[in-house]
């Protein structure tokens, strides 16, 4: 049996998007902006007035309306936040892969890469990735002339 893909029968990974509050909304938004087509990420926002029971039925819900039979990678805002921590409560009983510190450039490059990488193959390079889109301006922009 070979190595499974990204796409086996029309599926696809899914895509989960969790952060504190509307964060992973917004970011669908700018998204959608750019890629009107990418309709099938989904976001849930994690707030502090929800109990810790709630906060999990709402990821566990969005997370298996997300997979498609590939399995699902969440995305969170940072390493250690509540968003972060019970996605990673998810990981033993499903199919998942959790990358945290998401930005923009990582969620373009997702909507448009799915069909071609496995769940695993498609978390690492998708670290990669965002790591690769995070610069500083006067790393990149030439030295100006001094002023006299």
């Amino acid at each position: 049996m070979g190595e499974r893909t990204g796409e086996q029968n029309g599926r696809k990974v899914g895509v989960l998007v969790v952060a504190h509050y509307r964060l992973g909304e917004e970011f669908l938004q700018a998204l959608r902006l750019i890629l009107p087509e990418a309709e099938e990420f989904t976001a849930v926002g994690v707030r502090p007035d929800q109990s810790l029971d709630e906060m999990k039925s709402q990821i566990h819900d969005a997370l298996r309306a997300a997979d498609q039979g590939e399995g699902v990678l969440i995305l969170t805002d940072m390493f250690g936040g509540t968003p972060s921590n019970i996605s990673l409560s998810f990981h033993a009983e499903h199919r998942v892969e959790v990358v945290t510190g998401m930005n923009l450039p990582m969620l373009i490059k997702l909507a448009t890469l799915r069909e071609d990488k496995s769940l695993e193959e498609l978390a690492s390079f998708i670290k990669d990735y965002g790591r690769r889109n995070i610069s500083v301006a006067s790393e990149l922009l030439p030295v100006g002339e001094e002023s006299s």
